[in-house]
C-alpha cells in the first residue's frame, strides 16, 4: 500500500539568513563561510527532476536552475533566504506551494561552495 505522505529521504537542507556584514562603503558582503549565515530551519527534502518549463522559467528571469527540491511547507521560507545543502550555498529563485499537500517546491540556483 502506497503511503499518502511523501518521504523526504534525499537529505537535509538548512534555511539561512545572511548576517549583516557591511563594508567601509556600505555594500553588503556575500557569505563565504557558515559563520556568515544564521541557520533558521532544518528541513528534509526530496530532489525533483527539472522540467524544461522550469529551466525556461529560470532563464526568462536571468537565472540558472541548479536544483529543484520538494519539502514540507514552512512560512519562514521566502526568496530572501539562502539554502545550504552540504557545502553548497543556493539562492531561492522561486517557491511553488502545494497547499493541499502542505508541501513546497524550491527552485534553487547554486551560488558557491562555502567553508
Amino acid at each position: 500500500m502506497k503511503s499518502r505522505f511523501s518521504r523526504y529521504n534525499d537529505g537535509m537542507l538548512y534555511v539561512c539568513e545572511q548576517r549583516q556584514q557591511d563594508t567601509d562603503f556600505s555594500a553588503v558582503k556575500n557569505a563565504r563561510s557558515m559563520k556568515d549565515l544564521n541557520k533558521i530551519l532544518k528541513l528534509a527534502y526530496e530532489e525533483r527532476s527539472k522540467r524544461d518549463e522550469d529551466i525556461q522559467f529560470a532563464e526568462s528571469i536571468g537565472r540558472s536552475l541548479s536544483m529543484k527540491v520538494k519539502t514540507r511547507s514552512n512560512e519562514k521560507v521566502d526568496s530572501t533566504k539562502k539554502i545550504t545543502i552540504g557545502d553548497k550555498l543556493y539562492s531561492i529563485i522561486n517557491i511553488d506551494h502545494d497547499r493541499t499537500a502542505k508541501e513546497m517546491y524550491l527552485y534553487l540556483e547554486e551560488e558557491r561552495t562555502i567553508k
